[in-house]
């Protein structure tokens, strides 16, 4: 078994790499031909050490991970690429990859997630006028473009050779197109922070990009692909997710009391359909208020009847929901037929979304900004105290 790289006091063996290319390679769906893995070789190898760098720091602070966080990781990718539970241990079966190779790699993530929770984020302080000052920016935005993205990027430097970096993203966009789930590929392949989260770069606003990359996303249909885009410091492959103007309001956001009737049509306490047709028409004649049909609610109402305390709309049933979003106050809705009754609504009270987030929201999003920059900063300190020597 020979020696590919030495990274401080641990070695990673020939046989590491050649699991990992076949792991690279199975789950994005490319050719496992010499040249493919020719390409992707250097990051490969570059994942190792990374991994190796994580999981030694882990052990300097005495963290460890248990099995059942190693599975529950797995699960969470599965579930994130619309993957079956278990489906992924199959796919990697039938291509010949033992799983090992993937709990290996997901072994590292797990152990750093709890090194940067343990050790950086005491170091994470958000001061109220950074809060403020996202606030007012982002109330100036309103109105403008907004891009929901994911992205794959891979780097060009002075290590890697631009031509193979081109045609492996060539590559990724192809399958990106077909049949594979963008998350996987960017988790297997990007070399952004972004990959741990499937590629998701969340909502941008146009013009907070490089100017390359803006004029793409500019250009892109919901649901797009893009091609490779070469930005000053690599390859960027974007999807975009959706569209909207940022800070928009959003219906499902709305927070609603209600007032229901319900009126079960199947099992022991199913009304009569002469009762039910007789108390719809009263419902749709006569009551005009939440006062009214909670009062109606008392007296003619099944199980479930009366008022219903503050809730998203976007949380409710959909048949509910449907009807709920677009209802003014105190407005009855049409009958609704759903699983064993027949339901009618009235929207009590309604506090529309402003289309922004709160000042805690902010505030979280700021520190986890904050962390991610300290994570990133934390493995490229490793890495550059580190005694690596690569071998192949």
């Amino acid at each position: 078994m020979g020696i590919a790289a030495v990274v401080n006091e641990d070695i990673i063996t020939v046989f590491d790499v050649q699991a990992r290319l076949g792991m690279f390679v199975a789950t994005s769906g490319m050719e496992n031909t010499p040249d493919i893995q020719r390409r992707i070789l250097p990051q490969v190898i570059q994942s190792l050490i990374e991994e190796r760098l994580k999981l030694q720091e882990a052990k300097r602070l005495k963290i460890t991970t248990t099995e059942p966080e190693v599975r529950q990781a797995v699960e969470m990718i599965e579930n994130q690429n619309g993957m079956q539970p278990g489906s992924f241990r199959k796919l990697l079966e039938e291509r010949g990859v033992d799983m090992s190779t993937l709990f290996a790699q997901i072994e590292a993530d797990v152990a750093w997630v709890k090194v940067v929770r343990q050790e950086l984020r005491r170091n994470v302080l958000v001061a109220p006028e950074e809060v403020k000052n996202v606030m007012e920016r982002l109330k100036a935005n309103q109105g403008r473009p907004e891009h929901w993205l994911s992205e794959i990027f891979l780097p060009v430097n002075a290590t890697t050779n631009e031509a193979d970096v081109r045609q492996i993203t060539d590559r990724l966009v192809q399958q990106a197109r077909g049949n594979t789930p963008f998350p996987a590929l960017a988790q297997q392949f990007s070399q952004s922070p972004t990959a741990a989260v499937g590629g998701d770069l969340g909502w941008v606003l146009q013009g907070e990009l490089e100017d390359e990359l803006d004029r793409a996303v500019a250009a892109m249909e919901p649901n797009e692909i893009s091609e490779p885009i070469r930005s000053s410091t690599g390859y960027h492959i974007l999807a975009l997710r959706g569209r909207r103007a940022a800070g928009a309001p959003d219906a499902m956001m709305s927070i609603v009391t209600l007032s229901q009737i319900y009126l079960p049509t199947i099992g022991g306490r199913a009304m009569d359909p002469v009762q039910i047709a007789q108390i719809s028409n009263t419902l749709t004649t006569s009551v005009v208020s939440c006062a009214q049909m909670n009062d109606f609610a008392k007296r003619n109402g099944g199980p479930g009847s009366g008022p219903v305390e503050a809730l998203r709309v976007g949380g409710l049933p959909g048949t509910v929901r449907n009807a709920v979003a677009p209802l003014p106050v105190n407005r009855m809705s049409p009958p609704l037929e759903i699983t064993g009754a027949r339901l009618f609504v009235m929207v009590c009270s309604r506090q529309d979304d402003s289309g922004l987030p709160d000042e805690e929201q902010i505030q979280g999003k700021l520190e986890n900004d904050k962390l991610e920059n300290l994570a990133r900063q934390k493995i490229r300190d490793l890495r550059r105290q580190a005694l690596v020597d690569v071998r192949i």
